[in-house]
């Protein structure tokens, strides 16, 4: 059974008709650890010796709750397919305060927020948490992006807060990324994606059957694409 972390619809117009053309499927795993990978590869002076430990396990875990809560649905004017893991961060895998509160966090980086959660930790802790938070926050987000464009050729993609940008370099492909926050001067990332049947979206009605078939089929033989991170020097 496939665990998904983001899936992307490509759709087509012809005229004044618009056709879903390809469903790919990012595996969650997939997901994880490209967030890993860029949580290794930041400066040392970003993170707290502290805490550098519970902040990488919280990377590792902030989306497991996604296997739980994957849901499609199908906009009823657009006619258009979306997907939702609305309350995944709330799917805490791990007792230890510090990793469930950065987990809980992962999507509401606000003042209250870390505020409530600050106020349960004590030391070290209490001290990084809002940063350390961020750094969860900006790692997640940046993959994300990345992935966008790099399949859904978007060139601005909405996020909430983060203060970076990511430009798509035309001459190689890359992507450089301001401020640069990561070793070295090249990050490579590797974006798995499934080809799901577009039989599914167009023949079932429901979306809860829809939403069943795809959360239960096995994933199958995966695209590969390399994405390059570069530093805008």
């Amino acid at each position: 059974m496939a665990a998904w972390g983001r899936i992307f619809f490509i759709y087509s117009k012809q005229g004044a008709t618009e056709g879903l053309q390809a469903v790919y499927g990012q595996p969650l795993e997939n997901h994880v650890e490209n967030c890993v990978s860029l949580f290794t590869h930041l400066q040392g002076e970003l993170l707290s010796t502290d805490t550098r430990d519970k902040l990488e396990t919280a990377v590792r875990l902030h989306d497991h709750g996604k296997r739980e809560t994957f849901r499609l649905f199908k906009d009823s004017e657009t006619k258009r397919w979306s997907y939702s893991f609305a309350g995944h961060r709330f799917r805490v895998p791990h007792k230890d305060p510090y990793v469930a509160a950065l987990i809980r966090s992962h999507h509401e980086f606000s003042v209250d927020r870390i505020q409530r959660e600050r106020a349960l930790l004590r030391g070290a802790e209490r001290d990084r948490f809002a940063d350390d938070l961020y750094l969860l926050c900006m790692v997640d987000q940046l993959e994300a992006e990345l992935a966008v464009k790099e399949v859904e050729g978007a060139k601005d993609v909405a996020r909430t807060f983060m203060e970076f940008v990511t430009r798509r370099d035309e001459r190689d492909g890359s992507y450089r990324v301001v401020p640069w926050p990561f070793t070295g001067d090249r990050l490579s990332l590797e974006l798995h994606l499934h080809p799901l049947p577009l039989e599914v979206f167009n023949s079932l009605s429901k979306e809860e059957a829809v939403t069943r078939h795809i959360r239960n089929m096995e994933s199958g033989t995966a695209e590969t694409r390399h994405i390059m991170l570069t530093a805008d020097n």
